[in-house]
């Protein structure tokens, strides 16, 4: 196997594959959805309530508030001990406070960053996101728990917003000798840079490393081309694209979601063997 680093942000991550079996790629790029932990607000008591927005609204809106996770995963007790945990338990919830009034002529925007954190490790990722408007005279009084969560249980305990995955895309093109000025005109109307390099080189492949949508190319080269360029999704070499919420860095969500396959492979593994020694034992006394 054979993995290269084509762009690494705190958020964004972007890698080259070679060698590795398709199902295995889409099984971790599933569990970067589905099987890695984040915080996010599960739980909302409200003491006080008369804005524009119901209770279940305003509840909604700080579910999907992105919170930081990164120290919590070693912090907090996963999902599975913290099911049948009492509200408020802090081995597993982070508890948040809201309280908001405005005057007689007093308008006001409430945001993410009024809520109160129990922990400053846990807390809204962005401070300016905004929560509900308030007229004069009004007031907002509530309790919010949160927890570690996965995604298959709901959205807002997705740590990504993208995680994809497609075949390298690779430009074969021959350009001596043939009537090619509209093939590169097309190309050249949204990708110059690409077009350039085909006159350059005149004759030859490019692998297509960037961040872009290939579909463009391959209209150009189906209906502009001809014999100029054809388009190949080169199997066996993959690009994953990875960006993330911001509650986990991307390099963070890779490797949860890895050990995720590797913990489920092994269970998996364990149920097999269970399954065959019972059948040898049954073998056994028959």
């Amino acid at each position: 196997m054979e993995v290269k680093v084509l762009e690494h942000k705190p958020n964004f991550l972007r890698l080259r594959l070679k060698g590795v079996p398709l199902p295995l790629l889409n099984a971790v790029r599933r569990a970067c959805f589905t099987d890695v932990p984040v915080m996010a607000i599960d739980i909302v008591e409200f003491f006080e309530n008369n804005t524009v927005l119901y209770d279940e609204i305003i509840a909604h809106r700080l579910g999907l508030i992105p919170l930081t996770s990164e120290e919590a995963l070693e912090k907090y007790d996963p999902p599975e001990k913290c099911r049948n945990a009492p509200l408020g338990d802090p081995k597993c919830y982070v508890v948040f406070k809201l309280e908001v009034e405005t005057g007689p002529n007093e308008y006001r925007v409430v945001y993410s960053g009024d809520m109160e954190s129990s922990d400053p490790s846990v807390k809204p990722l962005y401070d300016n996101i905004p929560i509900v408007i308030m007229a004069p005279n009004q007031s907002l009084r509530l309790q919010a728990y949160a927890r570690l969560g996965y995604g298959r249980e709901h959205a807002k305990w997705m740590p990504v917003s993208i995680a994809a995955h497609k075949y390298l895309p690779v430009l074969h093109f021959d350009l001596e000798g043939k009537e090619c000025e509209e093939c590169l005109k097309c190309i050249e109307s949204f990708l110059p840079e690409l077009a350039k390099k085909m006159r350059d080189q005149v004759r030859g492949s490019i692998e297509i490393l960037e961040d872009i949508n290939t579909s463009a190319i391959y209209w150009c080269t189906v209906k502009r081309c001809g014999d100029c360029a054809k388009l190949e999704y080169r199997e066996g070499d993959y690009l994953l694209k990875i960006e993330t919420t911001g509650a986990l860095p991307a390099k963070v969500v890779l490797f949860k979601a890895i050990e995720a396959i590797k913990r489920k492979t092994q269970k998996l593994l364990e149920e097999l063997f269970e399954l065959r020694k019972q059948g040898l034992q049954e073998g056994g006394r028959g």
